[in-house]
């Protein structure tokens, strides 16, 4: 963490004093660098460039020029893709501040919006809301951040299915945790533990027998009401 602070400062300084025009190419090269870095699913990489980037775009609105350096095309994914990493990561209060030092444009930007909504889905519980997204990015540099959201979506509804159902079929199972394809499905489903049957179709631990009049301890219960009832009369 130190590292990255440190870096954090570096990259603060390293862009004052620059004309317009090399402001401008250096935060384009921060910007490739982030989108680099998500690609190769690099999530060190990614955290100093955007670091990097974020200093550049600083920069660009402080540069000592006529009028302000036109904002980035790419600002608004920059933010969105450092959002989602803030939020797969669960640091809920790094993300919030990042939304309060956003400015409003950026933050109107429907790839900014995409996040916002994931966000509020996952806050809500809304799993099969975050699921319905998976095909629907607003970018495909969103894949790697939001291919870590589904893991940690699907391990819930996964723990939730496995107490409210005793079976599934292959293909309400795999529609519910967001698959595709089988083999991946069975490879999941492997990794639970759980039981295959014939047809494809997952068969979760036994389901827990209700209680029946004879778990109750009426014997205890009835005793416990007379020493009570005793105990008022005394008192009154």
């Amino acid at each position: 963490m130190e590292r990255l602070d440190d870096f954090k400062v570096h990259a603060a300084t390293t862009f004052e004093g620059n004309d317009e025009e090399e402001l401008r190419l250096s935060r384009e090269a921060a910007e490739f660098g982030v989108l680099i870095s998500a690609s190769m699913r690099d999530d060190e990489s990614f955290a100093r460039h955007v670091a990097q980037v974020n200093a550049a775009y600083d920069a660009c609105k402080r540069a000592p020029c006529k009028k302000p350096i036109e904002r980035s095309n790419n600002e608004a994914l920059i933010v969105g893709l450092n959002l989602l990493r803030l939020l797969v990561q669960n640091r809920i209060a790094e993300f919030h501040a990042e939304l309060e030092t956003t400015d409003a444009v950026v933050l109107k930007d429907h790839r900014v919006q995409a996040v916002l909504e994931l966000e509020q889905f996952l806050m809500e519980g809304a799993y099969n809301k975050i699921t319905q997204r998976q095909n629907a990015l607003p970018d495909p540099s969103y894949e790697h951040f939001m291919s870590m959201l589904m893991n940690t979506v699907r391990d819930e509804i996964a723990s939730c299915a496995e107490s409210a159902y005793a079976s599934l079929t292959g293909a309400e199972a795999m529609k519910l945790l967001g698959f595709t394809s089988d083999e991946e499905f069975r490879m999941y489903a492997k990794t639970r533990e759980w039981a295959l049957d014939v047809n494809g179709g997952v068969v979760f631990n036994e389901e827990v027998a209700p209680a029946s009049a004879k778990d109750i301890p009426a014997e205890t219960l009835i005793n416990q009401t007379l020493l009570y009832a005793k105990e008022l009369e005394r008192i009154v």
